[in-house]
């Protein structure tokens, strides 16, 4: 009879301590991370300052290079990361970037509040600026917050993150100014629109899809086009980077792809660009009208995407080349269907003009 007690106890002392256990891993991975308080404001109706915006000093005559990412997607795998990390690397040994960009999905699952500093290490590790934008993976533990993971991204010794005004949408709405001697070149406007909406069908059923781009990060959008062109005397260059691919992308591409039956995809014509669609690009089914916006403003020449991984397509409109950037290590491996892996080199040629403006080539850089 002692000696049943005593297997009882050690049974329960057991229990308790795998309860306290799980109770200790719980409270690490879901206890709440908000972050700073965000409280910048923006208006239409403020003075423009040149000096507020990030600047990246271009060498004067060589050209400027910057290795795109996405989806790295980091998640609860250590080998699916290190090979990221290692395809990272041998992208930046191959390409020599002048700095690196993202467009979403840095990181995803419950140990996303462990795996954005351990990749912002590795990012740092380059020891040239990048920037970063948000996707739909970034936020999907509710308790690791956008605006505490763009606290990490701020305090980075190299990343050019920041959250811009807090009254537009979503944490990551900023602009860094490429320059040469001091004086803006390009302009790459960093867009958050990686997040899902909840619309309403045409019998009033509710449906999920990407989020549009709001309307507030669109007139944010051309007060800056407006107020860069007018400090510096002429309507400068720039390129805007976000993690869903525009309506227009996916019209373009339907119409001018060529449709394969037997699996649904759509390849592009030389013509009219380059790469591959498995799928019709995910985009709202709201047009908010920024491409219209762009068109009309004359300054932006490309937009970069991410999001649809097997995606690497790159197709102009109205002057506008819209690019996949090639999805960036195996990550998630289980979930990750995309034929090719690596990075996409963005070049700003010095000595190559088009109309008054430097030349771009857009090269995705297979791994």
């Amino acid at each position: 009879m002692m000696k049943k007690k005593k297997v009882v106890k050690i049974v329960v002392s057991v229990i308790a301590a795998i309860l306290a256990i799980v109770l200790v891993i719980a409270a690490v991975l879901f206890f709440p991370l908000m972050g700073e308080k965000h409280i910048e404001v923006w208006s239409a109706g403020q003075d423009f300052d040149l000096s507020s915006i990030q600047a990246v000093e271009k060498a004067p005559g060589e050209d400027f290079k910057i290795l795109l990412l996405t989806d790295t997607q980091l998640w609860m795998n250590p080998a699916d990361n290190q090979e990221c990390y290692d395809q990272i690397a041998r992208l930046v040994e191959k390409t020599g970037p002048d700095m690196m960009a993202t467009v979403g999905d840095n990181v995803s699952g419950v140990t996303s509040r462990f795996l954005i500093k351990e990749w912002i290490k590795v990012m740092d590790s380059f020891q040239i600026p990048w920037t970063a934008v948000f996707g739909n993976h970034d936020p999907e533990i509710p308790m690791t917050t956008l605006n505490w993971q763009g606290d990490q991204l701020m305090e980075s010794e190299y990343s050019l993150f920041q959250k811009g005004p807090s009254n537009l949408y979503g944490c990551g709405n900023y602009a860094v100014n490429i320059t040469e001697n001091g004086t803006p070149v390009y302009t790459l406007f960093m867009l958050d629109n990686g997040r899902y909406y909840e619309y309403l069908d045409e019998n009033g059923e509710p449906y999920t899809s990407e989020i549009y781009m709001g309307y507030e990060q669109i007139a944010w959008y051309e007060w800056n086009v407006k107020g860069i062109a007018q400090a510096v005397g002429h309507t400068v260059p720039s390129m805007t980077f976000s993690h869903f691919a525009l309506p227009e992308m996916s019209e373009t591409i339907e119409e001018v792809g060529i449709y394969n039956e037997a699996d649904g995809s759509y390849t592009i014509p030389q013509e009219y660009g380059f790469g591959k669609c498995a799928y019709l690009p995910g985009c709202s089914p709201v047009d908010s009208g920024f491409f219209d916006k762009c068109v009309e403003l004359g300054s932006t020449t490309h937009i970069f995407c991410g999001h649809d991984h097997e995606n690497n397509a790159s197709v102009t409109r109205d002057g506008i080349m819209m690019t996949y950037g090639l999805k960036t290590g195996p990550s998630p491996a289980p979930w990750n269907f995309a034929e090719e892996m690596g990075g996409t080199l963005i070049t700003i040629h010095t000595g190559e003009r088009d109309q008054d403006r430097p030349t771009v080539t857009v090269e995705h850089i297979v791994m």
